[in-house]
């Protein structure tokens, strides 16, 4: 297992810092679905539409300077890259907390789960399509294999 961290010691160091990042706009998304659903009483899939995009630009800003550490001017192309992929992942979060409120819902909470909780689990399946996202599409190393690999 140490062997594999070894060989892998930056995507492993970008992942831990990726967790960070996460937890930062989790706080954020999080706290924003709480006031504008219990405090406000909005409907849940508008509230998390933005809840969860008050997190992006934080996002990333937060992965592209301190996660991944682009330093290259071009904002504008990893920006669009960095709107698609957390577009797919909102997609996925407001799903999975609709699909888990819905449940709730109709089962007189014996299948689903309630907001807060819809929200807790649904932030798990959209922080990997996320992380996976990021690294590979929008921060992905640039550099071109050289002939010797």
């Amino acid at each position: 297992m140490r062997a594999f961290f070894i060989k892998h010691k930056k995507s492993t160091l970008q992942f831990g810092k990726f967790i960070v990042v996460g937890a930062i706009n989790f706080l954020v998304d999080f706290g924003i679905f709480k006031l504008l659903t219990v405090v406000f009483g909005m409907l849940v899939a508008p509230a998390n539409v933005i809840s969860y995009t008050s997190g992006v630009v934080n996002s990333f800003l937060l992965n592209r300077y301190w996660t991944f550490k682009i330093k290259h001017k071009f904002v504008s192309v990893h920006f669009v890259k960095f709107v698609f992929v957390n577009l797919v992942s909102l997609g996925v979060n407001t799903l999975a907390v609709w699909v888990l409120v819905e449940l709730y819902r109709f089962s007189d909470g014996f299948f689903g789960v309630q907001n807060l909780y819809a929200k807790l689990i649904a932030t798990v399946f959209s922080f990997t399509v996320n992380f996976a996202g990021n690294k590979f599409l929008v921060f992905k190393d640039d550099k071109s294999p050289s002939i010797e690999e």
